[in-house]
């Protein structure tokens, strides 16, 4: 386990407690509704879930790293069809499971490439297969493979069903930690990149590719009337921002500035952290609403932080971690991209594709606000629409203690920023090798 394992397995670990908090409230409604069978295969294949998240972010070999991917990939498969008396649930799973299986043989293609050309599928094989070939088209393979778990545009069509269609602490740790497994991937598969002209090529890539995925992901969000559909759009627009970092990261360092660099890799790393604390949150606030009042249509909501209070502040606090307001997390890591970008600018290298990336995250931030204003004020605020929505009342303890841990991360992380950021350089440096620290 390297630094960069290490960071992502604590991500693993933070998300999978609070879920498994949640789901103990979630579960407990079915249990006279459901088989006993049926609620120890939905909880068999949490565990699963979690343990083979865990170990793709610290498989080394090639082969090893595929066999967990994709039970990963079967035991979510599993978790989404908690309802599968529903047809909708039943083709949202089965569409997840064809283009999970569409990355997972663009990875077995990159693996056997790799393992053909140096005798070895390890990631740490890259370096060399990068030195003595063109490395563009092998890490194009591998960002299609990746790019399918992260929900990366235009592979991104499964997350949209999955989401709502999972139960919410699945839709939680799938939307907060799962999809962060492909953002790890294309960090493990980046870092071996030789410096130059191919990194520069990677970096326009990459931040083309964040680009378009963020502003498709929040455009798409500020359109939704289902609060789940929007919460998974959201998760699209976050992954752009994460590529957005690691593309002005990459360009940076092919250019030589060190604090370009720096600041978009602890930004894009930031970000992926921040953004598994107040998505998973938000997500538990969604089942929380299912729970009691048996819809997640904004149509039918409204006035519900009278009847379920610790919901509704628990919920503005990730809602504003989202919109990048301070003192919140999400407000330190984008901050951390747009001084990446505008030293960028300022120093005169990479100008227009860091002119590009700031105008792009200025655009997301803009309708991302847009979004989860009319998202919180339609359900929380005003008078409620019907009778189930009058009626509600506040959930268990349970799940409020779940929405309570990722509200912590939200609030230490952003009013302390200080404690975690040294951490995250720490991280960025076996990313960014050869660089050195005097301008952090």
């Amino acid at each position: 386990m390297d630094a960069l394992s290490a960071l992502f397995t604590l991500l693993v670990a933070a998300g999978s407690v609070a879920s498994a908090l949640y789901a103990k409230g979630y579960v407990d409604r079915y249990l006279d509704r459901k088989p006993a069978a049926h609620i120890s295969l939905h909880y068999f294949a949490f565990t699963l879930l979690s343990l083979s998240m865990t170990a793709v972010v610290t498989a080394s070999g090639g082969y090893t790293f595929l066999f967990w991917w994709e039970l990963m990939t079967l035991s979510s498969f599993v978790l989404i069809l908690f309802d599968a008396e529903r047809k909708e649930v039943l083709k949202a799973a089965l569409t997840y499971l064809v283009m999970m299986h569409l990355g997972f043989f663009a990875l077995l293609i990159g693996f056997v490439v790799l393992q053909a050309a140096e005798g070895s599928a390890d990631f740490g094989a890259l370096a060399s297969y990068f030195a003595a070939h063109r490395p563009l088209p092998l890490l194009l393979v591998f960002l299609a493979g990746f790019g399918m778990k992260a929900g990366l545009f235009p592979m991104h069509v499964w997350l949209p069903e999955a989401h709502p269609a999972a139960p919410s602490h699945v839709s939680a740790l799938m939307s907060g930690v799962m999809i962060k497994t492909g953002v790890y991937g294309v960090l493990r598969t980046a870092m071996y990149l030789p410096a130059g002209e191919t990194l520069a090529t990677a970096g326009v890539i990459l931040l083309g590719a964040g680009i378009v995925t963020g502003l498709w992901g929040v455009l798409l969000a500020a359109m939704q009337n289902d609060i789940k559909r929007l919460l998974a759009y959201s998760s699209i627009e976050n992954v752009g921002v994460i590529l957005i970092g690691l593309g002005v990261a990459a360009l940076g360092k092919s250019s030589g500035n060190q604090l370009v660099a720096l600041c978009g890799v602890t930004g894009a790393l930031l970000h992926t952290l921040n953004h598994s604390l107040f998505k998973s949150l938000l997500f538990f606030g969604a089942g929380n609403i299912l729970s009691q009042t048996h819809t997640t249509s904004l149509d039918a909501l409204g006035g519900l932080a009278k009847h379920m209070p610790l919901t509704a502040i628990l919920f503005l606090t990730g809602t504003a971690a989202i919109c990048a307001l301070p003192p919140l997390n999400g407000f330190v890591s984008e901050l951390l991209i747009y001084l990446g970008m505008l030293d960028g600018i300022a120093s005169g290298s990479n100008v227009l594709a860091s002119a590009a990336g700031l105008a792009a995250l200025a655009l997301i931030g803009g309708v991302v606000i847009l979004a989860f204003t009319k998202l919180y004020g339609t359900v929380f605020l005003g008078a409620p629409r019907t009778h189930e929505v009058a009626e509600a009342s506040e959930v268990d303890n349970f799940r409020i203690a779940a929405m309570a841990l990722p509200a912590a991360g939200i609030l230490f992380i952003g009013l302390l920023p200080w404690t975690v950021l040294p951490l995250l350089t720490k991280v960025a440096a076996t990313l960014l090798p050869g660089l050195g620290a005097g301008r952090q």
